[in-house]
């Protein structure tokens, strides 16, 4: 089981603060262990409580945990002359170096390890033990402080460095999974518009077979089918060129299935209303005839918003509007936010990153969100062609 990492650190200072106090306050348990505190309690105890409190921010603030640790040690052997001895005093300074090399920038190392080093030279410079008891004492210090030193800087520059590579790996996984959705989306994309092109060019052929049987005996009525082939035809290459620019997947031979559009928002609607939703639909402006893509695009963007809905915000009130300007088409999902459900199925952002993708396409603009009343609320705003505005 592995531990959390908040809790890793209160144990960390917890420890440390245990040690201190059995030393300040257990005087035998301190002769016999050769650990050493000089200098009154009142104010020795404060003191030496803030290493074991600084160890809390080792993560997120290392070089201030360096300072909060090696300060107060290098102040106490400068108040007392006598440096202070003991695992109590080890422990949350390889702890602090170790956080150190582990979690700060170069920077903040070579700034933290100067903190370090002339705390340490303090520390030995007022015990009467280490530098200025001659020559076997300097070497013992000496010995000391590069154990102290070197032991917890290898360590945290070992787990620093598999700690870089394990986020760089991580990182480069999330973004291959997020251009592999991408990916998939505009191949779904692609391949509704490829069937939204073929309805035209299907029904271009249809009307032309049609023209040219009346073409010897009703003449007059040829005009309605060429209508109908200079729409379908115009509607045809606009979505052309929108599937040429979307990466299209090859997928082999799929039977065609007719599209659904704005017509379908209606018994879309009634569908979630089954499904448990409270939801109203609201339309303005003059409801007119859209390209089949754009139809298209309006009807997924209503329906992966109601999805989204059902399952985030069970027995939600939603309200879907559909507003037709004369430049633009504009819809919008918003929802109260309802019972939230808190392991709702894992939908890994499809939603929201099929609706860009379709905006895109259409060159839109598309703002999804929470709101401050509560709920969620997305709006798209689709804009028109100058064919097919009106």
């Amino acid at each position: 089981m592995r531990i959390p990492p908040r809790a890793l650190d209160l144990g960390f200072a917890a420890g440390s603060a245990v040690l201190t106090l059995a030393v300040v306050f257990g005087e035998g348990l301190a002769a016999a262990s050769d650990q050493t505190i000089a200098g009154s309690r009142w104010w020795v105890l404060p003191l030496m409580l803030v290493p074991s409190a600084a160890l809390l921010w080792r993560r997120s603030q290392p070089l201030a945990t360096v300072a909060g640790v090696w300060v107060p040690i290098a102040l106490h052997s400068m108040f007392t002359g006598m440096g202070a001895e003991g695992f109590f005093i080890v422990w949350p300074a390889w702890v602090s170096l170790y956080a150190l090399a582990a979690y700060g920038s170069r920077r903040q190392l070579l700034t933290g390890l100067a903190v370090a080093a002339v705390a340490l030279f303090v520390h030995d410079w007022n015990d009467p033990r280490a530098w200025r008891a001659g020559a076997e004492g300097a070497w013992s210090a000496a010995w000391w402080d590069l154990l102290l030193f070197v032991a917890p800087l290898i360590g945290g520059l070992v787990a620093g460095t598999r700690r870089t590579r394990a986020l760089a790996t991580e990182k480069a996984l999330v973004e291959a999974q997020a251009r592999a959705a991408v990916a998939e989306e505009r191949a779904r994309i692609a391949r509704e518009l490829h069937d939204v092109v073929t309805h035209h060019v299907n029904l271009v052929v249809l009307q032309a077979m049609a023209a040219s049987g009346m073409l010897d005996h009703d003449p007059e009525r040829v005009r309605e089918p060429l209508a109908v082939i200079e729409r379908s035809g115009r509607e045809a290459l606009t979505e052309m060129r929108r599937l040429l620019g979307v990466l299209r997947e090859e997928d082999g031979e799929r039977p065609l299935a007719p599209q659904p559009g704005v017509g379908d928002v209606d018994d879309l609607v009634g569908s979630a209303r089954s499904a448990g939703l409270s939801v109203g639909l609201a339309v303005s402006g003059t409801p007119r005839r859209l390209p089949a893509g754009l139809g298209l695009t309006v009807y997924r963007i209503v329906q992966e918003s109601l999805t989204n809905a059902a399952r985030h915000a069970a027995g939600s009130t939603v309200g879907v509007s559909l507003r037709y300007a004369p430049e633009a088409v504009e819809v919008a999902v918003v929802d109260d936010g309802g019972r939230q459900v808190e392991h709702a199925p894992a939908g890994g952002g499809r939603g929201l990153l099929g609706m860009r993708e379709r905006v895109a396409v259409y060159a839109g603009t598309l703002e999804a969100g929470p709101v401050p009343e509560g709920g969620f609320a997305v709006h798209a705003r689709l804009p028109l062609s100058p064919e097919e505005q009106p």
